[in-house]
């Protein structure tokens, strides 16, 4: 991102005339080396334009979170280069429900997303900065307002710090960047022609569990539906052997087909996922029809063992992993000790028989079963403790996973396992009543996926509150 900056008249810069395109040719020089420029602006005051990589602006604040999961692969890319001119390849999606934008501060991308927005949409659009008329001069659609004028969420505020929308849920207030992305999401994906492409190959991390993967599947796919587009999955890039997508889910491999003249290649896990599009999208997920037959059978019949007609209460705590890479926000773990007097309220007010609890960490199962004697139900599984993580210095279950486990025949028949009993706790999860979890994750969602009548009530200890 290019951003404004007083012109500096003790250093000599490459000098560019302002203009529509000063942007543009600014990032031809980036691409050269260079990282400041003057610009002459005959409808204003000079000023400089000063390149930051966005990944490395994010990561600059205090409010960008401290796991080393989101400090691996940019969640923002760069965009050295872009065509706001090219409607097709704009996505509109991030704009819906708003009925104006207010910007506070010029920088390269609230520039070009003002352009964008006068040219292809009729939101009204405030500013705060009145350098915006330097780009824009006697356009009557701009109002000049230090402040929206409301706190409701029909305006989408843009500030010029780093706001962390993806993690705390919050796409009411945006920063540059990552309103930037999202409009040009599009054209990082693929520089070919939207109606060209024929598939979306996901490179999936290997550090992902099953959930996840099965939920960035899911929700690719309904996001780029609008093209007639088929996602697919990398053979063989998941830790997960190819034989178990296709044995118990409804996921395609990549055909043979498939190359860079009609495909899409989402290599960037994280910067996909983390758009408000996939990241917070409802009614869209993984659900049972993305399950074998044969295998949803099968766990119908557990569960109808398992539980029969007692009214349960379902629990999903995370723990493990998410506490070793310092999950925070939504997503963040909490303690058996502060969750057990919400259980408690809720067992008595609901009259439950029982508890069925999901968990991969030993230690919350331990002290679940001491508070609950009796009540407790959990699938049988190999779980983890936080001291596994410590002392192999590790952060992540596929991480650990692969210390105790050798890669090879060994290692798929384990993984095998753990993901039918991960599927069997989601799916009795989603047989119970009602259902509390600690914080946002890939089973969460997932659970609520598969809950055929849906929950009575939900509450997330995380954020302490009832979900509707």
């Amino acid at each position: 991102m290019l951003l404004f900056e007083e012109y500096d008249r003790e250093m000599n810069h490459r000098t560019l005339e302002h203009g529509t395109d000063v942007f543009h040719k600014a990032l031809d020089c980036v691409l050269l080396g260079e990282k400041r420029f003057h610009v002459n602006n005959p409808n204003g005051e000079d000023y400089d334009l000063v390149y930051t990589d966005n990944q490395s602006w994010a990561e600059s604040s205090p409010e960008y979170p401290d796991s080393p999961l989101f400090h691996k692969d940019p969640l923002y890319p760069p965009y050295y280069s872009y065509d706001e001119k090219n409607k097709e390849k704009l996505c509109f999606d991030i704009f819906e429900g708003f009925e104006r934008v207010w910007f506070s501060e010029v920088s390269e991308y609230t520039v070009v997303l003002t352009g964008i927005l006068l040219a292809y949409t009729d939101l009204p659009v405030m500013w705060k900065d009145e350098r915006i008329s330097w780009f824009y001069p006697g356009e009557d659609r701009i109002k000049i307002a230090d402040d929206p004028g409301t706190e409701d969420k029909t305006v989408l505020r843009v500030i010029n710090t780093f706001h962390a929308s993806a993690f705390i849920c919050d796409f009411y207030t945006m920063d540059p960047v990552v309103l930037f992305h999202h409009v040009f999401v599009f054209q990082w994906l693929t520089k070919l022609p939207m109606d060209k492409v024929r598939y979306a190959e996901i490179l999936v991390a290997r550090s992902e569990g099953i959930g996840s993967v099965l939920t960035l599947y899911a929700r690719t796919m309904h996001f780029l539906e609008r093209f007639g587009i088929e996602v697919t999955i990398q053979p063989g890039s998941s830790r997960y052997a190819d034989h178990i997508f296709e044995k118990y889910f409804s996921v395609r491999m990549t055909p043979a087909d498939a190359d860079e003249t009609n495909t899409i290649y989402i290599t960037n896990y994280f910067g996909l996922l983390f758009t408000k599009m996939l990241r917070y999208s409802s009614g869209n997920d993984f659900d049972a029809t993305s399950l074998s037959p044969a295998f949803l059978a099968e766990m119908k019949e557990y569960a109808n063992a398992v539980l029969g007609d007692k009214k349960m209460l379902g629990i999903l705590l995370r723990g493990s992993d998410y506490i070793a890479s310092g999950m925070s926000g939504a997503s963040a773990p909490v303690t058996v000790e502060s969750a057990i007097p919400k259980i408690r309220e809720w067992m008595d007010e609901g009259g439950y028989d029982g508890i069925f609890l999901a968990t991969e960490d030993r230690d919350i199962l331990d002290k679940m079963l001491a508070a609950f004697p009796g009540k407790i139900r959990a699938v049988s599984q190999e779980r983890y403790g936080i001291e596994d993580f410590t002392a192999n210095n590790v952060k992540t279950i596929s991480e650990l996973d692969s210390k105790r486990h050798p890669e090879g025949e060994d290692y798929d028949a384990f993984l095998e396992d753990s993901t039918a009993n991960y599927f069997y706790a989601l799916y009795l999860l989603s047989r119970c009543e009602s259902f509390m979890y600690s914080g946002q994750c890939g089973g969460i969602v997932m659970t609520k996926s598969l809950s055929e009548k849906g929950f009575r009530r939900m509450w997330c200890f995380a954020q302490n509150k009832e979900i509707k």
